[in-house]
C-alpha cells in the first residue's frame, strides 16, 4: 500500500515543482527592490521602435533633494506640456508626507528649472496630467486618496491650480488617462485590484459614465502609465509592466473599437524596460508621456534605481498574477 503512496507523493511533488518554476519563470519570486524614482526627456524623431534613452538627459531626485530642505524619496509621474517655445514638466514629488505636484520649466526642453510645489492636498497626489481645453490648462492628476476623480484648472497658468469638477464621484481609480478627441472623449483607470476601467462622456464637462461595452484588462498591463498618444491615426496608450515586480517597463497598447466595443490590445511589449547602461533606471521604469511636435517627438518618463542588490521575495504577487492571467486565458 505504501509503494502507490510514495509514487503519488513524489509525482505531486514533481508537478509542483514544475509549476512553480513556470511561475517564478512569468513573475520571479525574488526581484530586486524598489529603489528612488528620477526623471529623464529627450527628443526623437521616430517613436517605434524605441529610441535609445539620453543617459545625459535626466534629473534625479538627488538633484531635487540638494534644492530644498525637506528630504525628498523621489519624483516620479512626469507629464508635460509645450506652451510657444517653453516646456513646463510636471510630476509627483514624495517628501516626508503625502506626494504633491511639482512643476520644472525650459526654454529649450533640455536645461529644467525647478520651480516649486504648485499643488497641495491634505490627500496623496500623483500622476498630474495636464492639457489644453478650448484654451484653457486643466490638470487630471490621481486624486485618489479623495473618493473622487477630481478635475483641476489652471487659474494662473502653470502655478495655480483649483477643483474645477468631480468627473467621477465615489470613484476609486487609479492613474486616470484621459483621451479628448473629436471621435471618443475616454478616461482609463484602474482599482486596487488592477481591474481596468473605461469612462466615457459627450465632452470634459459632460456627465462621465462607465462606458456599456468594453473588454477589461486585469492583473499585469492593465495600469495606465502616461498620457494616449496618436501615430498614424491611430490612439496607443502606455501601460506598466509588472513582471519583475512593480515599475519594471512600460509596454504600449493601442485602442481598438469593434463593433462599438472598445478594447485596448498589445501593441509594443516592454518599449522600455530596466536600463543597465543608465544607473538611475537600472531597476526599471514605469511611466512615459509622449506628443508630437514640429521636430518629431518628444517624451518624458521615469526610472528606478538599485544600486545595492537587495531583493525583495513577492511570492503573493506571483502567485496572483500567475492566477489572473489563467482565468484571463478562459475569458
Amino acid at each position: 500500500m505504501r509503494k502507490p503512496i510514495i509514487k503519488f507523493a513524489v509525482i505531486a511533488f514533481c508537478l509542483g515543482l514544475i509549476v512553480l518554476m513556470i511561475f517564478n519563470y512569468r513573475y520571479p519570486f525574488i526581484t530586486p527592490a524598489i529603489g528612488n524614482w528620477s526623471v529623464g526627456y529627450m527628443q526623437t524623431q521616430k517613436l517605434f521602435p524605441a529610441p535609445k534613452l539620453d543617459e545625459k538627459n535626466i534629473f534625479s531626485y538627488k538633484e531635487i533633494d540638494a534644492l530644498i530642505p525637506e528630504d525628498i524619496c523621489y519624483i516620479a509621474d512626469p507629464f508635460f506640456i509645450q506652451d510657444r517655445s517653453k516646456f513646463y514638466l510636471f510630476t509627483e514629488l514624495k517628501g516626508r508626507g503625502n506626494a504633491n505636484i511639482a512643476l520644472f520649466s525650459s526654454e529649450d526642453g533640455k536645461n529644467y528649472q525647478y520651480q516649486g510645489i504648485v499643488l497641495d492636498e491634505d490627500f496623496h497626489l500623483s500622476y498630474p496630467q495636464v492639457f489644453k481645453y478650448k484654451h484653457e490648462y486643466y490638470m487630471l492628476p490621481e486624486t485618489k486618496g479623495s473618493g473622487n476623480v477630481l478635475l483641476y484648472k489652471a487659474r494662473n497658468f502653470p502655478f495655480e491650480w483649483k477643483i474645477e469638477d468631480t468627473l467621477l464621484h465615489e470613484t476609486l481609480i487609479k492613474d486616470p488617462s484621459i483621451l479628448l478627441s473629436e471621435e471618443l472623449n475616454l478616461i482609463v483607470g484602474v482599482n486596487d485590484n488592477l481591474e481596468q476601467f473605461f469612462f466615457t462622456a459627450d465632452s470634459l464637462e459632460g456627465k462621465w459614465k462607465e462606458h456599456p461595452n468594453y473588454k477589461s484588462r486585469w492583473g499585469d498591463e492593465s495600469r495606465p502609465g502616461g498620457r494616449f498618444f496618436k501615430v498614424n491615426e491611430e490612439w496607443y496608450l502606455p501601460v506598466q509592466n509588472r513582471t519583475l515586480g512593480y515599475g519594471t517597463g512600460i509596454s504600449i497598447h493601442k485602442l481598438e473599437s469593434n463593433s462599438g466595443q472598445l478594447e485596448l490590445t498589445l501593441a509594443h511589449h516592454m518599449y522600455l524596460g530596466p536600463q543597465l547602461e543608465i544607473p538611475w533606471f537600472n531597476r526599471g521604469m514605469h511611466h512615459l508621456d509622449v506628443q508630437s511636435n514640429e521636430k518629431g517627438y518628444y517624451m518624458v518618463y521615469d526610472g528606478d534605481r538599485n544600486t545595492t542588490g537587495e531583493k525583495t521575495f513577492q511570492y503573493k504577487r506571483t502567485l496572483k498574477f500567475n492566477f489572473i492571467d489563467i482565468y484571463n486565458l478562459f475569458q
